[in-house]
């Protein structure tokens, strides 16, 4: 009897394993980690090409749902509904999302490292569109990259609809394994400018087919275990050139 129940537990483990599987290898995808808003609270995420924040020009930022607040905790004024997408992401939907704002935005960018093995990659996010930024005379885009090569696009022009979340994905196919720069990246062309709200942005592997194929030129950034091999083999070799020492003398 204790062994059936030993095994009915472990089935029921490996079943709950298989069924949380599919995980966002994007750290912080929601904007949630930092549970606060403002340029500063992009957790997990790298800032380049960032707006001097002079006059218009202002950076990306962290802001909350349903907030009538303005910049940079809210979307001026504009408050904005919680993602009501269906995404592939395996994120929960938070209070939080980022918030693209700049007018002369050139490649601003919000970007991390990633491992990815080979394979196929979908890779997305969810948009939303404010009213007070569609009526910008300005256009704009957001991609989200791999490698500085788009996978999910959008361009945010007179033709898009204000005030409805929409979906934005693509599959890229990685064919060596190794650390890849995934990243936003957002532009926009005067002042003023058509803005976007990004939430859930994710890469999850899939065997769906590759729209886009990226180049196999991933960057060395070892993995925690691969730090510790590392150290490991550097150890040894001080060892061994101490004990050559001891036996020269």
């Amino acid at each position: 009897m204790m062994r059936l129940m030993a095994a009915a537990l472990a089935a029921s483990l490996l079943m709950a394993g298989s069924a949380s599987a599919t995980t966002n290898l994007l750290k912080n995808g929601s904007f949630e980690q930092a549970g606060t808003t403002g340029t500063g609270a992009f957790t997990g995420w790298t800032k380049s090409n960032t707006p001097s924040n002079i006059g218009p020009d202002q950076p990306a930022s962290v802001i909350a749902y349903n907030s009538g607040a303005s910049y940079p905790d809210s979307a001026y004024g504009e408050s904005v509904f919680p993602d009501t997408t269906t995404s592939a992401s395996p994120d929960a939907i938070g209070g939080h999302a980022a918030y693209f704002v700049g007018d002369y935005s050139v490649n601003e960018t919000l970007s991390q490292f990633t491992y990815l093995k080979a394979g196929n990659y979908r890779i997305g996010f969810s948009y939303f569109l404010t009213q007070n930024g569609l009526n910008n005379p300005n256009n704009a885009s957001l991609d989200a990259t791999i490698i500085g090569i788009p996978v999910a696009s959008t361009s945010i022009n007179n033709s898009s609809t204000a005030r409805n979340w929409v979906y934005a994905t693509g599959v890229g196919q990685i064919s060596r394994a190794g650390y890849y720069r995934t990243a936003l990246v957002f532009n926009s062309n005067g002042y003023p400018s058509k803005d976007v709200v990004i939430d859930r942005v994710f890469a999850i592997t899939t065997n769906d087919p590759a729209t886009v194929i990226i180049p196999p030129t991933p960057s060395f950034v070892p993995e925690p275990a691969s730090w510790a091999m590392l150290i490991m083999g550097f150890g040894l070799i001080g060892a061994v050139s101490r004990r050559r020492r001891v036996a020269l003398a």
